[in-house]
């Protein structure tokens, strides 16, 4: 049985220890722990250490849970505990594994710990199975292929076949030429260091375009991009002149 480690998002001390009592106590599969009060220490600590489950309360001292979650470049499971029921709806596009109310009950607790247990466990597993894929069956892949990979199929794509990227919470969107769209199980972050060597730059938070499919750049009504398939895609104000460098360069 594999351990996995925690990071509790919670700015409120009765209830962080509430929950690490429960933690503790109920679910054994949990290794570590760690405990952060507001989202630029919880953001400081994911840089550094590598997080199996986040334990999320959304109302924090300086942003909300959600701002977090935009900045992530990791894909750990993540579970809700918050007393405010009406951010549920919002919470589905992270694919969360479960939203809990303040305070706390154990048996929704435990089941939902065991959810995610299950989902570590099961990427690992697949992480493990496209390592040895990667080394021992795809010896002659070079530079133009991308390869992505979700629950069900290892992709092999060819860079140039991809129009751009999309955020989609904790997992990426692959839109093709041909209109046709893929669902990577890492977020956005996590690719971006594999693509850029291909022709791809990070417009935006939320995407990543293939600068091959770039028809145009608009400046007015906000700065966006327009890719050959007729997508807008927004260009977010710091990286508008970098990318204009960038196209200048090459």
């Amino acid at each position: 049985m594999s351990k996995i480690n925690v990071l509790i998002v919670e700015d409120e001390k009765e209830n962080t220890k509430l929950l690490l009592h429960f933690i503790k106590k109920y679910c054994p599969m949990i290794a570590g722990i760690d405990q952060a009060d507001s989202v630029k220490t919880a953001l400081d600590k994911i840089n550094n250490n590598d997080y199996d489950l986040l334990f999320l309360d959304i109302i924090l001292k300086d942003k909300t849970a959600f701002d977090l979650l935009e900045n992530l470049t990791q894909s750990p499971q993540i579970i809700f505990t918050t007393a405010h029921e009406e951010h549920a709806i919002d919470s589905f596009k992270y694919n969360t594994i479960d939203y809990l109310l303040k305070p706390v009950q154990i048996e929704p607790l435990i089941a939902a710990v065991d959810r995610a247990w299950s989902l570590i466990e099961e990427k690992q597993d697949e992480n493990r199975i496209n390592s040895h894929y990667d080394r021992s069956s795809l010896p002659q892949v070079d530079g133009g292929f991308i390869i992505i990979s979700n629950i069900d199929k290892v992709y092999l794509l060819k860079s140039d076949d991809i129009s751009y990227c999309k955020s989609s919470g904790r997992y990426t969107e692959f839109h093709l030429t041909d209109k046709k769209c893929i669902v990577a199980s890492k977020s956005l972050g996590e690719y971006q260091n594999q693509l850029s060597p291909k022709g791809f730059y990070r417009v935006h938070n939320s995407y990543i375009i293939n600068l091959n499919h770039l028809v145009s750049i608009v400046k007015k009504d906000g700065s966006y991009c327009k890719m050959q398939d007729g997508t807008e895609l927004p260009i977010s104000r710091r990286k508008y002149d970098n990318l204009i460098k960038y196209i200048s360069i090459n």
